[in-house]
């Protein structure tokens, strides 16, 4: 059943048809318990309701309750309707590049819509990367717990050094903590290995580590990418100026292994192009953790990223939608079932990438990602047909398809209610 709770303590009880804790068997007519924003214990109703009589029950007999969505990379400040052409991938973000000048003026518009979007969706917590850390404001503005990765760019310090850039970044991060909510922090992105000088890279990741903190990179998204890396030629040789640093004869896993990136604290979204048993060693043996893009890897040409395989050599492994300029949506449930099909999974093995895995790659499984006793209450409610009841079939599979398709139906971020479309 799991914790004692408090006495006094406010209560409420969210029952449905079928529980899902993710780190347990499903359970039918289940419930969970929530007091002061953390879930106090789950189990059938019958128990539950025993153990609080005076707690408020919502109870939902025709849908499944599961843990909240844990987006392991997103982008909150893009929008529908103007995206660049899909790939090639240096195609691609040259056209985004053209349009940065004009996207100043709905950036802040588009972080609080992509918000309310992923909410609406079921997503409970994100770890967002955007330029200096511009859409934090929105996202703590939201009610979603996360963690905005502040990415910077060495060309827009001109005339400092690696030393210089290093320390104004972390110095912004730290500016930026100040004030925030509960459950949301700000920490710093190595953008990539050809937007990131070495020396940059190196120091940022080194400062990281001293400090204790998570590092977001992006690493082995593109075809271009490898080939600027190994060759140091191809389209982002010089998408950012003259990036004078590829040509290293290796590929990006084993170029940011050499100067030191890769470490246990370091996610590394997409590992979308060539990622062989080579590079799968490097990430089991640094610790690193990977955020799995497919629908963004497939607009982009970039390749499918061995996600199986890197779950089954041990890497922590979660989902991540990108953003609305290279994926059709921030519904990660969605993002999900994408992969369970490309992938030819389990709807179990999704379920679990899109709550605790993604939680396990950040650190943050001791608090969210699965229905445990003393984790955050972050959680959705998914109109779900059920034909399993849990019992045998694929219920995990039911759940994914309805949520994926517009099905959930209420999220809640720490016990509070920050979507019900019910409005019961």
């Amino acid at each position: 059943m799991g914790a004692d709770a408090s006495a006094g303590a406010s209560a409420t009880v969210f029952a449905a048809g079928l529980v899902l804790p993710v780190s347990s068997p499903p359970m039918r007519d289940g419930a969970v318990l929530v007091r002061d924003g953390r879930i106090a214990s789950v189990g059938p109703l019958s128990e539950v309701g025993r153990e609080a009589p005076d707690a408020e029950v919502r109870y939902f007999p025709r849908y499944a309750i599961v843990p909240g969505a844990v987006n392991a990379h997103g982008h909150l400040g893009f929008r529908r309707g103007d995206a660049p052409s899909g790939g090639p991938f240096s195609s691609w973000l040259e056209e985004l590049i053209s349009k940065l000048p004009e996207k100043e003026a709905w950036t802040a518009e588009a972080a609080r819509d992509s918000a309310r979007e992923a909410i609406e969706a079921g997503t409970t917590f994100m770890a967002e990367s955007s330029p200096y850390g511009e859409c934090l404001p929105q996202l703590a503005g939201s009610g979603m717990a996360g963690t905005v990765f502040a990415e910077f760019f060495p060309g827009d310090f001109s005339g400092a050094g690696p030393e210089q850039r290093v320390s104004a970044i972390f110095e912004k991060a730290r500016e930026l903590r100040e004030g925030l909510p509960p459950r949301v922090d700000c920490r710093v992105s190595v953008h990539s290995p050809y937007t990131v000088d070495p020396e940059s890279g190196a120091l940022a990741a080194r400062r990281a580590r001293e400090e204790g903190s998570l590092l977001a990179i992006h690493l082995q998204e593109s075809p271009e990418e490898v080939e600027f890396v190994r060759e140091g030629t191809g389209g982002l040789a010089d998408i950012f100026g003259q990036n004078r640093w590829g040509g290293r004869g290796v590929s990006p896993v084993r170029y940011f292994e050499e100067i030191g990136v890769l470490a246990p604290n370091v996610i590394a979204a997409h590992l979308a192009t060539e990622v062989g048993d080579a590079e799968i060693e490097i990430l089991a043996r640094t610790g690193v953790a990977a955020a799995h893009c497919p629908r963004s890897n497939e607009y982009l040409d970039c390749g499918v990223s061995p996600a199986p395989e890197m779950v089954r050599r041990g890497i922590r492994v979660g989902m991540g939608t990108d953003g609305l300029w290279s994926s059709p949506s921030m519904n990660l449930f969605e993002e999900t079932l994408f992969a369970v099909r490309l992938h030819g999974v389990s709807g179990k093995w999704g379920l679990e990438l899109a709550t605790l895995g993604g939680a396990r790659a950040l650190g943050i499984d001791g608090e969210t990602g699965s229905l445990e006793a003393g984790k955050w209450a972050d959680l959705a409610i998914v109109e779900a047909a059920l034909a399993s009841n849990g019992a045998g079939g694929d219920p995990e599979m039911e759940v994914l398809e309805a949520a994926g398709g517009g099905g959930v139906t209420a999220t809640v971020v720490g016990g509070n209610l920050l979507h019900d479309r019910l409005g019961a």
